[in-house]
């Protein structure tokens, strides 16, 4: 009898493993399920940094499609939740310089509001009004070519503040 009662509880906590809660990064999706259509406005932009908003909603859009089995579309009229956005500020700022003395090493900084609304329910499930993405890049030029390099910067700030906002709403962070 011993040995089945152990045997039992063993059986019990293995099978109750699975119900702990870990999963993989990335993997998890903490939203109704009855959510399967997003909108997703075009960000606003209170930035002097002209289309910053639209890169950083394409990038987010393209990151949620990626993330799930979702619908995304750009008008609320239909759809089960809606992200909303506001890019407050946008800085590149030189913080190195090469041997020919133009720089070649920038900080890249974004910072946001971000609120993510159940607009079936009308609860906000996510809500972050102090999103500060910093990013270093390094960028080799020829300096007889001459692009804005914050265009460089700013696609590549987009996927990264894309990756976290979408990852902070879909694994509930």
């Amino acid at each position: 009898m011993r040995r089945f009662a152990g045997g039992t509880l063993a059986l019990a906590a293995l099978l109750a493993l699975p119900a702990c809660g870990y999963s993989l990064v990335g993997t998890g999706a903490f939203l109704p399920e009855y959510i399967t259509t997003v909108a997703i406005p075009t960000f606003a932009n209170d930035t002097s940094r002209f289309e910053v908003e639209v890169r950083v909603t394409d990038a987010v859009t393209r990151e949620f499609v990626s993330r799930g089995d979702f619908s995304v579309v750009a008008d609320s009229e239909g759809a089960d939740a809606e992200l909303a956005g506001t890019i407050l500020s946008f800085d590149v700022t030189p913080i190195g310089i090469g041997q020919d003395e133009q720089a070649n090493n920038y900080l890249v900084m974004i910072r946001a509001q971000v609120t993510f609304r159940d607009l079936v329910q009308n609860r906000v499930l996510y809500a972050n009004n102090a999103f500060l993405f910093r990013q270093q890049f390094e960028l080799e030029q020829d300096p007889n070519e001459f692009f804005d390099v914050s265009n460089v910067a700013v696609d590549e700030i987009a996927r990264e503040f894309a990756r976290t906002v979408v990852a902070s709403i879909l694994e509930g962070f």
